[in-house]
């Protein structure tokens, strides 16, 4: 992207709503008492990143102070412990996916997979704080939340699965998906490119959705014995208006398989928007959060759709 481009896109970012949403589908609106994410748009030198360290031992602090999130999480998790033990991804199919292998699945305007898009392989980023092509990472650091301690990395295994590393599959490239994890508190997630409203569109709708997997760290969790602390979950914002202080969310809590968020949301005559995909994690929990496969469609006022083919550049967006 273009310098000038760049910059809206940071300055969207710093606009983003706080990423602490309650359950239910709401708008949010950044406040006095909420700090700013940190666009991770470049090398983090100072400070480096430092994956899983210890800087803030709060295990305990996990009492009064819990999200509202963290507990629905916890709920829908209902007491179930991981498929066997250390096994955080489920070996079950389902229709998105079958075990650590997400199924194709038509109109996806970002898969995630081209590896010349990453920041890493064109010398743009340390490894810990990779970004795909246009989206980029961003982070909430106000002291508990600290942005040093979150990873945005390109994922080969979970999300490829039985497509590993396959180069010479029928659509003739490589397969990813993209992982954010910590194991300290933490609310983090990728931005996507400013994307323009197309003509005709702006009194319509926005549909987006994205595939995610929450790895069943289980944390605490025994055969026989209590249940884990299943308090991270997913979440998924569009802004109508990219550099706005609006967004609607949608959470997602189903742990060990892929799962899916969607949400439609009103236009408003927005000239464009944003998309946020997010993981949270309110203790030093194992969290390990993947996505893959954004769809993005716009519907109009006659209620007639159109999806996008490429929502990661702003120079490929159409």
């Amino acid at each position: 992207m273009t310098r000038s481009k760049n910059m809206r896109v940071i300055i969207a970012l710093i606009m983003a709503a706080v990423m602490m949403m309650p359950a239910a589908v709401v708008s949010a609106s950044t406040g006095p008492a909420t700090p700013p994410p940190i666009p991770l748009a470049g090398p983090r030198v100072n400070p480096r990143a430092i994956p899983h360290t210890s800087v803030i031992q709060n295990s305990a602090a996990l009492g009064a102070g819990i999200p509202a999130q963290s507990l629905e999480a916890d709920v829908a998790d209902a007491g179930k412990l991981q498929e066997a033990p250390g096994r955080g991804i489920k070996q079950t199919s389902t229709g998105l996916g079958a075990g650590l292998t997400l199924y194709d699945s038509p109109n996806v305007c970002n898969t995630f997979d081209r590896f010349n898009s990453y920041a890493v392989p064109n010398g743009k980023s340390d490894l810990w704080t990779d970004w795909y092509a246009g989206w980029a990472p961003f982070a909430i650091d106000n002291g508990y939340y600290q942005a040093k301690n979150v990873t945005f990395t390109m994922e080969r295994v979970v999300g490829p699965g039985n497509s590993y590393n396959d180069t010479k599959s029928a659509d003739n490239r490589e397969e990813n998906s993209v992982k954010i994890a910590s194991n300290q508190p933490y609310a983090a997630g990728f931005g996507s490119p400013i994307i323009p409203v197309p003509s005709g569109y702006d009194g319509g709708k926005a549909m987006v959705s994205v595939k995610y997997l929450i790895w069943d760290h289980d944390q605490g969790g025994k055969f026989g014995g209590p249940d884990g602390q299943d308090y991270d979950w997913a979440s998924m914002g569009i802004k109508p208006g990219a550099a706005g202080d609006h967004a609607e969310y949608v959470n997602g809590y189903v742990r060990g398989q892929w799962s899916e968020l969607t949400h439609t949301v009103d236009l408003n005559g927005a000239n464009d928007i944003m998309v946020l995909i997010q993981a949270h994690s309110p203790g030093a929990l194992n969290s390990n959060i993947y996505f893959d496969d954004v769809k993005i469609a716009f519907i109009n006022a006659d209620g007639e759709g159109k999806y996008l083919m490429d929502c990661t550049t702003a120079e490929a967006v159409k």
